[in-house]
């Protein structure tokens, strides 16, 4: 059967949120075909038995280990049918038609990597959620040369913006870019998946979008909680990504531009 949108979801430790997921889903009132699959990166709860009994009938995938996000998304596109997919965090709930939205956005755009949608907190606060790439220049402009959004997490003022990177908390991607430029890098266990895969993106000339009309309601790390930045994929991955040297001289312009600003600014 061919679908308007595969649906990806990679619970992990979410029994208590992917059920609320697939229910906004439900009830979503798009007229759109929808596929969905569930790929259970824990296998220790019930978050793949509430998703087997949902009333949507996903296809659910139980590798029985965790696989990290990158892998687990890549076994999903194996599964997807749709001419867009739609990656979505476990811990995140549709508000009212906003894959429409997504969706009649994507159709109308060409050239297109991605369009992702405005994410918010639970009390309906905007979530920063997308970025520019995260290069040693962009951290030395935002630390040292007051270029506000130059690194990190930010909120477009714009309703419909440009952007460098949008995190995949929700993420539409059409079908024809992946096998244009391929599925996630398996590198990456957990962090810079995203950021690697928009700079695909951006090499192919294919931009993405941010598009603030549609919501989605977003859990920030429901799934994700370490106790320190070390014990954390996060600095492995970014190795990865910046290479050990780059990596290094990357955390120095951080490490000093946090104690620029805080001893020399005051900020």
């Amino acid at each position: 059967m061919k679908y308007d949108v595969s649906i990806i979801t990679i619970p992990y430790k979410s029994e208590k949120h992917i059920g609320p997921l697939l229910d906004s889903i439900n009830k979503s009132n798009d007229g759109l075909k929808k596929q969905i699959i569930v790929i259970d990166n824990y296998g220790q709860d019930k978050s793949a038995q509430i998703a087997q009994n949902h009333p949507l009938k996903p296809i659910v995938l139980e590798p029985g280990e965790n696989l990290g996000f990158a892998k687990a998304v890549n076994l999903g596109l194996k599964k997807a049918s749709g001419e867009y997919i739609y990656l979505i965090n476990p811990d995140t709930t549709l508000v009212g038609d906003s894959l429409k939205y997504l969706y009649d956005f994507a159709l109308e755009t060409k050239p297109l990597g991605a369009v992702a949608p405005r994410l918010i907190f639970p009390n309906n606060k905007a979530q920063p959620s997308v970025m520019r790439f995260p290069t040693i220049w962009n951290a030395f402009k935002h630390y040292f040369l007051g270029c506000k959004h130059c690194f990190g997490k930010y909120l477009p003022k714009e309703s419909i913006a440009k952007v460098d990177i949008a995190v995949m908390a929700a993420f539409l991607i059409p079908t024809k870019v992946i096998k244009k430029i391929g599925g996630l890098d398996e590198r990456f266990f957990l962090y810079y998946e995203d950021v690697e895969f928009c700079k695909r993106l951006k090499k192919a000339k294919l931009p993405i979008y941010y598009l603030s009309k549609a919501k989605v309601r977003h859990v920030h790390g429901a799934s994700g909680n370490f106790k320190s930045h070390l014990s954390s994929p996060l600095a492995k991955s970014a190795q990865i990504y910046h290479g050990k040297l780059g990596s290094f001289l990357l955390n120095s312009v951080l490490w000093l531009g946090q104690k620029y600003q805080k001893f020399i600014l005051r900020k």
